[in-house]
């Protein structure tokens, strides 16, 4: 039997590890990916592709974009391991709190992390209403809130 590629483009499911112990999986550009910035990655007929977060509760995987993508771009999103200065809204945080997030935002659980539901990183560093937070993200499908 013969693969046959036609001129649709899709992303691996494979995971992705590299010596830094980050973890990345490759998804579909949903629209033009911002730097720094957490998107879903999710499911559908396309394979993996990134999503905007949403306040519509769903199971996905939280990636953040190392660069810039344009919109239908194969880029490869980091979910797991400590990425630096990730674009949330101004969020004040403990290091330890877990980041989840609820409705359709990026937020401090004003909690340690747990494994809950909705979380997908740990703050490695206090804030103060910054709008950037370095964390250590979970490699783990997350429900968002």
């Amino acid at each position: 039997m013969t693969f046959e590629r036609t001129s649709t483009q899709y992303a691996t499911f494979e995971w992705r590890y590299d010596s830094d112990g980050n973890v990345w999986v490759q998804a579909q550009a949903h629209d033009t990916l911002v730097a720094k910035t957490p998107y879903f990655v999710i499911n559908n007929e396309f394979g993996q592709i990134s999503s905007a977060q949403s306040d519509v509760t769903i199971y996905c995987l939280v990636g953040v974009a190392p660069a810039a993508a344009a919109s239908a771009d194969i880029d490869w999103l980091q979910i797991g391991g400590y990425c630096a200065s990730m674009i949330t809204p101004a969020l004040t945080v403990s290091a330890g709190h877990a980041l989840s997030i609820d409705g359709g935002v990026v937020a401090d659980v004003a909690a340690d992390y747990t494994g809950a539901a909705a979380e997908f990183a740990v703050a490695t560093a206090v804030s103060t209403t910054s709008t950037t937070q370095d964390a250590m993200l979970i490699p783990r499908q997350i429900v968002s809130t």
